[in-house]
């Protein structure tokens, strides 16, 4: 291992044993400096053919939606099933990937972290933006609940308890104390990951920041795939996001 602090990357997927065996395989290929912990939505009987030293079976609704936006997908069930084997590990920062993130550069998490560091930040992400009076579906669609303002009210530890931020949950990147903070909330309505994961941390008092030159390279509207790999690497991309299915398919590795 390098002197870099230890990363946790957590892969959310739910495909079978073996995409999941190519795809552990392959973030470590490309970065050794790092633990995985499979965060498996799947079946419970896939979940119990993996082979991976660190997996957690995530069982529950909140994550299994289709509509994700309309359904107001959660990831706390993953952060509050992830967080104990975080700080048994002893970890300092923790990656949360989904499975069609796949990365493009070896030394990923040095670069994250060497971001972070740049940014003065707690947690980072893609696509960070204030939204709170704006018109943003995302915003809009929760706005109309008094339980959603008024549960920020209640816990925001800042001067402005009114901040809602947005930022993509596909490659966000945490400090360790930031990611179980959040892990541990439990507010009394299910708000959408893209608005809750950075505006909790914010109103617990943690820096977020943005990504900024990588955003168009995960933008989750694009589909992109094997062939898109060498021209985004040549434009600077660390990784690609979403590639569906390749962890399924006969592909060269990037």
């Amino acid at each position: 291992m390098s002197s870099l602090p230890m990363v946790a990357t957590v892969l959310l997927t739910h495909e079978s044993p073996e995409a999941v065996s190519r795809m552990c395989n392959h973030w470590l290929e490309h970065d050794p400096d790092q633990v995985l912990i499979v965060a498996y939505g799947g079946s419970a009987e896939d979940f119990a053919g993996l082979v991976t030293e660190h997996a957690v079976f995530i069982d529950d609704p909140e994550l299994r939606t289709r509509d994700h936006p309309r359904e107001r997908q959660s990831y706390l069930g993953v952060f509050a099933a992830v967080a104990p084997l975080v700080e048994k590990l002893g970890v300092s920062h923790v990656h949360l990937a989904e499975y069609d993130e796949i990365p493009l550069v070896r030394g990923l998490n040095g670069l994250l972290l060497e971001a972070l560091k740049r940014e003065d930040a707690d947690v980072a992400g893609h696509r960070l933006n204030r939204v709170d009076g704006t018109g943003h579906p995302h915003f809009t669609f929760h706005r109309h609940d008094p339980a959603f303002m008024n549960y920020w009210r209640s816990m925001s530890r800042r001067d402005d308890p009114e901040v809602v931020l947005s930022m993509l949950g596909c490659g966000s990147f945490w400090k360790t104390e930031a990611f179980v903070a959040v892990a541990k909330l439990a507010p009394p309505l299910r708000i959408y990951l893209e608005l809750m994961l950075p505006t909790a941390a914010h109103h617990l008092g943690f820096r977020v920041r943005p990504f900024p030159d990588q955003d168009r390279f995960m933008a989750p509207e694009i589909p992109k795939s094997f062939e898109d790999f060498e021209p985004f690497r040549k434009d600077g991309a660390w990784r690609i996001h979403p590639v569906k299915g390749y962890w399924s398919q006969s592909v060269p590795t990037p």
